[in-house]
C-alpha cells in the first residue's frame, strides 16, 4: 500500500514497477474507486477477470499468468451509517482469506488463486479514514513529496528537453520559468488557504505538472522567442491556479501580485510585453471548417485581442451556415 498526498506520483510509481515485470507471468488489473462504488460493483470487475480453475477454485483468465489487482484511492468509498465502507470490507475478506462468496445462487464459497494486491491512499487528514483492520493486512509505505531542489531539477529537465530545437533565448527561460512556476505554487499553498466556502483550494504537484504540459504544446516555429514562450507561461500559470478561484479579490492577488510580480522579477527585460492584455491562447486559429478532408494543424499559440478571435469566430459561423445570427 502507497500511502501519500495527490500529486507524489504514487500510481505512476506503480505502473512503473508494473512494466518492469515479466509480461508473461503477470497481467494486470486496476481500479479506480470513487465515493459511488459499491462493493457490487467491485466484486462485479473482479468476476469479470477470472475464471473457474478447479471445483472451487477461481483465477486470472489467462492460464499460467498471476494476476496483480491494483486499487487506486482505496480512501475514496463512502462510510455508511455503520461507520464501514462496503468495498474496503469486501475487500478485507479477500485479502485475507482469498475467498469470495457467490452473490445469488447457492452463495458458494469461492477460492481466490494467483491474485495479488496493490493499493493507493491518501493520508487520513481530512479524507476517508480506512479501517485499520484493512490496513493491517498490507505493508505501508509513505510516498512523501519530493523537495524543492528535486522539483526544479525534475521539471527544469523536461522542459530543456523539450526546447533544445528551439531559438537560444527560448532555451535560456527554463530555469527562470521552473523557479517561477515553484514561488506561484508554493505562495498559493501560503495565501490561499482551504476553508468551508472555498474547500477546493487545494494546491498540489499535479498543478505543478499542468503548467508544464501546457509548455509541453509550443512548437519551434509559433514560440520562436522569448517574449512569445514567457507569454504563454503566464497563460498556463493563470488557467491552472486563477481560473478555479471563486472571487475577483483572489484573482487579482494570483493575477496581478502573485504572477505580475513573478514576470518582474524573473522577465524584467520584457514584463512590459508579457503582462498585455488580453490573453487568450487557442489551437482553432488555422483550422478550416469548410475542409473535411484537411486536417487540421491544431497548433497552440498566442490568439491576439478579442477583435481577432471575434473575426474568426464570426468567420467560422459563416462557413457553417449562421452568419445571419449574431454573436
Amino acid at each position: 500500500m502507497f500511502c501519500g498526498d495527490s500529486g507524489t506520483a504514487k500510481t505512476v510509481t506503480v505502473f512503473s514497477a508494473f512494466r518492469s515485470l515479466d509480461q508473461d507471468v503477470y497481467m494486470f488489473l486496476s481500479v479506480n474507486f470513487s465515493s459511488r462504488t459499491t462493493s457490487r460493483n467491485f466484486q462485479d470487475v473482479i468476476e469479470e477477470n477470472i475464471d473457474k480453475k478447479s471445483l472451487k477454485s477461481y483465477g486470472p483468465k489467462v492460464l499460467g499468468k498471476k494476476m496483480i489487482l491494483f486499487i487506486d484511492d482505496l480512501n475514496m468509498p463512502v462510510i455508511d451509517k455503520y461507520g464501514t465502507q462496503q468495498p474496503n470490507a469486501l475487500l478485507k475478506f479477500l485479502v485475507e482469506k482469498n475467498q469470495l462468496y457467490q452473490r445469488g445462487g447457492d452463495l458458494e464459497l469461492r477460492d481466490i488463486v494467483d491474485v495479488q494486491y496493490v493499493g493507493c491512499i491518501s493520508p487520513p487528514n481530512g479524507n476517508n479514514k480506512v479501517d485499520p483492520r484493512l490496513m493491517s493486512l498490507y505493508c505501508v509505505f509513505n510516498v512523501t513529496q519530493p523537495s524543492q531542489k528535486s522539483t526544479q531539477s525534475i521539471y527544469s529537465n523536461i522542459l530543456s528537453k523539450h526546447l533544445a530545437e528551439f531559438p537560444d533565448e527560448c532555451q535560456n527561460t527554463v530555469e527562470n520559468i521552473t523557479l517561477g512556476t515553484l514561488s506561484l505554487f508554493y505562495q498559493c499553498c501560503e495565501k490561499l488557504p482551504r476553508t468551508p466556502v472555498k474547500f477546493h483550494y487545494i494546491f498540489n504537484l499535479r498543478d505543478f505538472s499542468k503548467v508544464f504540459e501546457g509548455l509541453l504544446m509550443s512548437t519551434k516555429d509559433i514560440f520562436n522567442d522569448k517574449i512569445k514562450l514567457v507569454r504563454m507561461w503566464r497563460n498556463e500559470c493563470i488557467r491552472v491556479f486563477a481560473d478555479r478561484l471563486l472571487n475577483d479579490v483572489d484573482k487579482k492577488l494570483v493575477i496581478e501580485d502573485v504572477i505580475g510580480g513573478l514576470v518582474s522579477q524573473y522577465f524584467k527585460d520584457v514584463s512590459e510585453e508579457v503582462l498585455a492584455n488580453p490573453i487568450l491562447f487557442g489551437d482553432y486559429r488555422e483550422s478550416d471548417p469548410t475542409d473535411d478532408e484537411k486536417e487540421d494543424p491544431r497548433l497552440y499559440e498566442d490568439l491576439g485581442s478579442w477583435d481577432d478571435v471575434r473575426t474568426k469566430m464570426e468567420r467560422m459561423l459563416e462557413d457553417y451556415g449562421f452568419d445571419n445570427k449574431p454573436m
